[in-house]
């Protein structure tokens, strides 16, 4: 597993974690091992059969990521972005690659920090 997938991994469990208000677990998705799990399987590298396919993992991924987006436009600070976690979370679906899903992760932390200064 490269240390890449885990940086990104990473990000997209903090963005479940502060749209949740959680502690890392698998409710809510708050995981990184769901999105590392996605990236493996895309890569081809894992032989977790347990898992399902790549698009069984990664549809999971992509529900917990739009879930977290919804919540985050509707929780304070990041509420008075509502358009702009609505309008990432309308993308959601329309992404076909890890890759674009950490696109749209990666844009929401940047915001989410931002909000949070």
């Amino acid at each position: 597993m490269s240390t890449e997938f885990y940086t990104q991994a990473t990000r997209y469990e903090n963005l479940v974690r502060i749209a949740f208000n959680c502690q890392r677990g698998t409710k809510n998705g708050a995981d990184l091992s769901f999105m590392q799990n996605a990236m493996t399987m895309e890569n081809g590298d894992t032989y977790a059969k347990h898992l399902g396919s790549f698009e069984k993992q990664f549809d999971k991924v992509k529900n917990y990521t739009s879930k977290a987006l919804i919540k985050l436009s509707k929780t304070k600070p990041f509420s008075s972005e509502k358009g702009f976690f609505l309008d990432l979370e309308g993308k959601v679906n329309y992404v076909g690659t890890t890759s674009q899903l950490m696109d749209i992760v990666n844009e929401s932390m940047d915001k989410v920090l931002e909000l949070k200064e």
